[in-house]
């Protein structure tokens, strides 16, 4: 496993005592702050060095006590990097003042694949928490795991200031792609000049990492000491994409440091920056956290969904969030927020921006990202600060899903320039068959180890669509038909693995296949698809997986006369026929070999079952369908005597 930074000493005082949390009720502001960077990052807590959270525990973190840390009674907010270490189970994982109840608000959630990685689990976050009056935090787990906390900063109490204040960009704006120029060499270490950052005392930045090696990234003042802590963690797997937001102090030219453990490239986005005591006095850029972090978006809720009711957003899409009229703000005097923001059930792959509301034209994509969904039902969190303009801030996605927004503060200043219109999100468009909708638990990768629900939601999305299976939780015999039968119908390749572009494939049908005919009771055969329509009443109603004729000429042992032969070419008859004989057992022995509860449909042609249905034409003639196939057009008489089957290429 790769590191996570050096171990260091754990500074703090340390006392112990699923799925993404619900809403939660607005939190009143406290008071007037500004940002005090560490010169160097500290490591208040690694449970790897004591004991691994269980699920439902709780860590109390002293952000306070002697230098390096700051003084009791100075700290309003502190600025967390929190990083989970595997092996942790599915989860969320909140950070909170010791001194309040535990908000119904998340900073990260593990997801089954996640936890599933293990070892090489390795997810951090920013976090910013308002700090009680006695210096304490608390990290809290749904579902346990390893937890590291480092402090990177935190704010003081000022009623003005010329340091500390935040300035943020009209805009965030992309300062570093290593794509462009070049990539990181494993162990390597760079300096890098923040454009416009000279003069100021740190930089608020999101940090894009694509890699294909586990690692960390570490980032500080450029000349300044190396900490003993990571602002980045790159998983293991290839071509991974990871994001966190960073506060980095830099040097008097805006330089910063960035070491890679591993290599790999790295995106950097410019939020905007801290001011020095150069800088003059005024209360634009202080800082006001909440008593507590406060839920103020989730598109499940129906009161905090500015989309209203139970609409969540199709890939594409984005909506804005009114900030003055938050009951968490209530001031028209904003210049950004603090989020933590959070994609859950995301329907495909692709980026989430948190902006500023009307900063692009409302057809354009955002250029900078805040995360990257690598793959269907992803859960992930990154931390935003986001400047807003008087209609507040924007949430895109590229991936579709549920978002959500957790409130831990704001800055006073004007709010930015909005020259663009709302967003105008276009619903996807209506099936010309029945229309299943996106799903509300996408399907995910299934892999070895994956859960029964997980493997639950494939089977229901695969009913849902018309792909019979029994829907028994179960990755067996009816499943890995259904998922073939349906790569067969979408041209994938036809594996039985339920990989990336399956479930997006799964996620994004929105419509249910149409078989070639729209009248009448039948069964049609698809030869070039191999797969076939059960239709009854000119609409479909289950769609399997078939094996028919290879094309092969055969010369093989007559089963049922002794030293006969059977020969002929392997070919599946095209065309409308009737079943004209049945034979309900286990074993029918045909001249080459047993069929499985057969129905004959011309000669000895029959639809019947057979334990091995493959990717590819591989019978004498007849459509082989799985054994439990066969049981259900048995037992839900799908095919009685003299109904018709159209066989076409």
């Amino acid at each position: 496993m790769a590191t996570l930074g050096f171990l260091g000493a754990a500074v703090g005082g340390v006392a112990l005592t699923t799925a993404v949390s619900p809403a939660n009720t607005a939190s009143a502001a406290g008071a007037t702050s500004i940002y005090v960077p560490l010169a160097t990052a500290q490591r208040l807590l690694d449970t790897r060095s004591t004991v691994a959270l269980n699920a439902g525990n709780t860590v109390s973190v002293s952000i306070t006590g002697a230098a390096p840390l700051p003084a009791a009674g100075t700290v309003v907010a502190a600025v967390l990097n929190l990083t989970v270490v595997g092996p942790a189970n599915p989860g969320y994982w909140t950070v909170w003042p010791h001194a309040s109840g535990r908000p119904e608000v998340s900073n990260i959630n593990i997801d089954e694949l996640q936890s599933l990685n293990g070892a090489f689990l390795a997810l951090p976050n920013l976090v910013t928490v308002p700090v009680g009056a006695d210096g304490m935090v608390d990290v809290y787990t749904s579902g346990g795991g390893n937890a590291l906390v480092d402090l990177l900063g935190y704010y003081t109490p000022a009623a003005s200031s010329s340091a500390g204040r935040f300035q943020p960009l009209a805009a965030p704006s992309r300062v570093l792609d290593t794509r462009r120029v070049s990539t990181f060499n494993a162990g390597e270490t760079r300096t890098f000049a923040v454009p416009g950052a000279a003069g100021a005392s740190a930089v608020a930045i999101n940090l894009t990492a694509l890699t294909t090696r586990p690692g960390y990234w570490q980032l500080y003042p450029q000349g300044g000491t190396v900490p003993f802590t990571s602002n980045l963690n790159s998983p293991s797997g290839a071509n991974a994409v990871v994001a966190n937001q960073a506060i980095v102090p830099i040097d008097a030219a805006g330089g910063i440091t960035i070491y890679s453990e591993s290599g790999g490239d790295l995106l950097i986005d410019l939020v905007g920056t801290f001011t020095s005591a150069s800088a003059p006095s005024t209360t634009d850029g202080l800082f006001i956290p909440l008593t507590s972090p406060t839920r103020i978006v989730d598109t499940r809720v129906a009161s905090l969904n500015p989309l209203g009711g139970s609409t969540r957003p199709e890939p594409g899409w984005r909506f804005e969030v009114p900030v003055a009229s938050n009951p968490a703000i209530g001031r028209s005097d904003v210049s950004a927020v603090v989020l933590n923001a959070t994609l859950a059930a995301a329907i495909t792959v692709g980026y989430v921006s948190v902006g500023t509301a009307g900063d692009t034209s409302p057809t354009a994509r955002p250029a900078t990202s805040t995360m990257n969904v690598v793959r269907p039902a992803q859960t992930l969190a990154n931390h935003a600060i986001v400047p807003v303009s008087s209609r507040g801030f924007s949430l895109f996605t590229e991936a579709g899903g549920v978002l959500i927004a957790d409130l831990a503060g704001y800055y006073l200043g004007a709010p930015a320039p909005a020259p663009f219109g709302p967003p105008n999100n276009i619903a996807s468009p209506s099936c010309a068959t029945p229309t299943v909708g996106f799903p509300t638990s996408p399907v995910g990768p299934i892999v070895y180890g994956s859960s029964k629900s997980a493997v639950k939601d494939l089977q229901n999305r695969l009913v849902a669509l018309g792909f019979w299976n029994a829907a028994d939780g179960g990755y067996g015999l009816t499943t890995t038909q259904s998922v073939m039968a349906f790569q067969k119908w979408k041209g994938l390749p036809a594996t039985t693995v339920v990989d990336n572009a399956t479930a997006i494939a799964l996620n994004t049908q929105r419509c249910r296949p149409a078989a070639g005919r729209s009248s009448g009771s039948l069964l049609e055969v698809d030869k070039t698809k191999q797969i076939a329509y059960v239709i009854q009443n000119g609409q479909m109603k289950y769609i399997f997986n078939v094996s028919t004729g290879n094309g092969r000429s055969y010369d093989e042992v007559d089963k049922n006369a002794a030293g006969g032969r059977v020969i002929g070419i392997a070919i599946t008859p095209t065309g409308t026929f009737n079943t004209y004989r049945q034979h309900d057992i286990a074993r029918y022995e045909g001249d080459l070999g047993s069929l499985y509860r057969p129905k004959f449909i011309i000669g000895g042609v029959a639809i019947h079952g057979s334990p091995s249905i493959p990717n590819y034409p591989a019978s004498h003639g007849c459509v082989r369908v799985a054994n439990p196939v066969m049981d259900l057009i048995w037992n839900e008489n799908l095919l009685p005597l003299r109904s018709p089957v159209w066989i076409h290429d």
